[in-house]
């Protein structure tokens, strides 16, 4: 599997279950300069892909997306704990979604709340995950 196919596989589905937010891709230098814009923002980060030729016969890619909300420095503890509760109903949300797909298979999903991240502007839930496709390469 290509990195533009994990790339629009990921956006694709994000899209389908995000319809008011936005979803993108890259560094976290790249999410911090990324703040304005519609919100929920689905980001899936970097990653590092096992060659599908060191036996496994698959690429594996170790995924982290994260799912966030704007947050401001003076947030009171209930008011962040509505923002992750929405971000962990699209956390869910979109790995449901990617299951759907017959030809992916998500494994060894760990997720965590995420509390004033990047400069303190956002709140939400990290996602880890085995991500593979058994779609061969174009």
């Amino acid at each position: 599997m290509t990195y533009q196919q994990t790339v629009n596989e990921i956006r694709n589905a994000a899209n389908a279950v995000n319809k008011n937010g936005r979803f993108d891709h890259g560094r976290i230098v790249d999410l911090s300069q990324a703040f304005s814009g519609s919100y929920p923002l689905i980001w899936l980060y970097p990653w590092r892909s096992t060659d599908p030729n060191s036996g496994d016969f698959l690429s594996t890619h170790p995924l982290v997306i994260g799912f966030w909300m704007q947050d401001r420095p003076d947030t009171n503890t209930l008011e962040r704990e509505e923002i992750i509760a929405k971000m962990e109903v699209l956390k869910d949300l979109l790995i449901e979604k990617l299951r759907e797909n017959s030809q992916v298979d998500i494994r060894n999903v760990s997720s965590e709340p995420q509390y004033q991240m990047h400069n303190g502007t956002l709140s939400g839930y990290a996602v880890s995950l085995t991500y593979q496709n058994f779609s061969p390469c174009p």
